[in-house]
């Protein structure tokens, strides 16, 4: 039987932490590309040569789903995800994990990612306009500082 967690987030990025108390993020997406050059060469099938030329873009994009009238500030849940997106630098991205038999969880760091989009959608209002559910989606893209 796996363990049960009972860190206080689920993931954090920056100073803001996707929880269940917050803004708690439903579906994970990640996607790697890998880049790959064409090379002018004559070859027998007269297809060009192909030349891989390192790990393209990495992003992670997360969906959620916020209950304003359920979380704290639910209502600022989104403006404080566009604070740290207007930060202007890269965040740290971490989140805690089951790590064996004497540690219930240990944190794991992800690097360093920008934020590159933030989306919200507003929907079922109550009579002063106050929404029941925000739905939010973020996109962020690994940021490496190294060049070669």
């Amino acid at each position: 039987m796996a363990k049960v967690s009972h860190a206080s987030h689920m993931m954090q990025l920056g100073d803001y932490k996707f929880s269940v108390s917050s803004a708690a993020f439903s579906k994970l997406s990640y996607a790697t590309e890998y880049r790959w050059k064409n090379q002018d060469s004559q070859t027998e099938g007269n297809s060009p040569v192909q030349q891989f030329v390192g790990v393209g873009a990495q992003t992670i994009t997360l969906d959620g789903t916020i209950y304003p009238q359920l979380v704290k500030d639910g209502l600022s849940q989104v403006d404080n995800m566009r604070a740290e997106a207007a930060k202007g630098k890269p965040l740290t991205l971490g989140y805690v994990k089951v790590n064996g038999k004497s540690d219930a969880s240990v944190g794991r760091i992800l690097g360093k990612w920008i934020i590159k989009s933030i989306n919200e959608e507003r929907s079922l209002f109550l009579n002063d306009g106050i929404p029941r559910e925000i739905q939010f989606q973020m996109t962020l893209e690994r940021y490496d500082g190294n060049t070669k």
